[in-house]
């Protein structure tokens, strides 16, 4: 069985001075980033704050999941990114910089709808925005779980970056590439929302296709046709209408049988 070393966490503080990642709170084990984060103060993590750790007991993601990794095989981050408006940009932001973080070393990776990224159609990563309140104004906190080397044996669906990579991955290198990517998509997304969910819409591996969405509201399954302003994802349906889903899980589904 592979021996990976802890995270060299003062490396990645020195290269990421002055920018997304400063300070960096590390955390040998810890319950979830996402919770550490929200129940540190203001100034104990400003705006910026990155707190990481190398093992989480109760890692989460959506619809209240687990998420698990073996020590020392992942990254378990929250960046503190405080207020965005509209808050709708900050998932498609941290998507893209967590895209283009995959791709600067060497990953082909797609987003699915809501926020997840795959390779070969398996996720190896995701997101988690959740918000507080500080001073009367909504922090946003982006939760990001990425598989590097290992992924969880219970879940066929998953896989992790060093599958696919003909190179070593230094977890280091990653985290510091997608703190620098994440502050550029952050301040893009505030400076042009429009252009940041077109750019987000255009990665999306969803689009175009059939799928099933696990919603609230049960199974509705359709014809992936867009994005709304918001983020939300554009179905079309058999009777021809359109429908708006905001939340939910997404399966690619199986063309209907053709009749004759």
């Amino acid at each position: 069985m592979n021996s990976y070393p802890p995270l060299d966490w003062q490396e990645v503080a020195r290269r990421r001075r002055g920018g997304i990642g400063d300070p960096l709170l590390h955390r040998a084990e810890v319950d979830s980033t996402n919770a550490l984060a929200a129940r540190l103060t203001p100034e104990e993590a400003p705006v910026g704050t990155a707190l990481v750790a190398d093992y989480q007991t109760a890692g989460r993601g959506r619809l209240g999941r687990r998420w698990v990794a073996a020590p020392h095989t992942g990254l378990a981050c929250t960046v503190v990114l405080g207020p965005m408006a509209p808050a709708w940009t900050a998932p498609m932001a941290v998507g893209l910089a967590l895209l283009e973080t995959l791709e600067r070393h060497g990953l082909p990776a797609s987003l699915k709808w809501p926020n997840d990224a795959l390779i070969e159609g398996r996720k190896c990563a995701g997101i988690l925005i959740e918000t507080r309140q500080v001073a009367g104004a909504t922090w946003l906190l982006a939760g990001i779980g990425i598989n590097v080397h290992a992924s969880d044996p219970a879940f066929p669906q998953a896989t992790h970056l060093s599958a696919h990579s003909s190179r070593p991955l230094r977890r280091e290198d990653l985290l510091v590439d997608l703190l620098a990517a994440l502050e550029h998509r952050r301040d893009r997304a505030l400076a042009d929302p429009a252009l940041t969910r077109q750019a987000w819409a255009a990665r999306l591996e969803t689009l175009g296709r059939l799928v099933t969405v696990q919603s609230a509201q049960g199974a509705i399954r359709g014809l992936a046709e867009g994005v709304a302003e918001d983020g939300g994802l554009m179905l079309r349906l058999a009777d021809g209408s359109i429908t708006t889903v905001r939340a939910g899980d997404v399966t690619l589904s199986a063309p209907s049988p053709t009749a004759g």
